[in-house]
């Protein structure tokens, strides 16, 4: 796929001067990679490991295919670019509400928990989104829709307000 020396900077760069893009600045960066703003108005997010890339790509090819902007009234980034040998997307930039970053989702695979592992994600669920929790539990099962079950649930990838 990619270059193991190669880093996610490194990446972005290329992809960058492959596009002809400039980067406008720097949205976030966690476990799966780093996010980068464009003067295109979009975010390319260059992720570390293929199958958080593979992953993610797969969600929003899905979604674009079926023209889903929205989930649950939850905008959603649409796909405007991907580089595979890169491990990179570039998407739209959404506003919140919004739903986004599926890089552990699964497309067509549904979580499976038993009894007590359900419970202990709605109270988790709770505990992190108060009063909102009824809003993104909507959200979760109306993404199941498109087959994509969203396994990494928080602030950060759900946004409310």
């Amino acid at each position: 796929m990619t270059s193991p020396s190669l880093t996610p900077e490194e990446r972005a760069e290329l992809y960058i001067r492959q596009r002809r893009l400039t980067i406008s600045d720097r949205l976030g960066s966690g476990q799966e990679g780093i996010v980068l703003g464009t003067d295109r108005a979009t975010a390319i997010k260059v992720f570390r490991y293929a199958a958080h890339y593979r992953r993610e790509r797969d969600v929003y090819l899905r979604l674009m295919e079926r023209a889903v902007q929205k989930v649950a009234g939850f905008n959603v980034p649409t796909i405007t670019d991907h580089e595979n040998t890169l491990l990179v997307v570039e998407m739209t930039i959404v506003s919140a509400p919004f739903v986004l970053d599926f890089a552990t989702a699964g497309l067509d695979e549904p979580i499976h928990l038993d009894a007590e592992g359900w419970l202990a994600w709605e109270e988790d669920l709770r505990d992190r989104f108060d009063d909102d929790y009824r809003t993104v539990r909507l959200v979760f099962y109306a993404l199941q829709r498109f087959g994509v079950f969203l396994n990494d649930i928080h602030p950060g990838n759900i946004r409310c307000r």
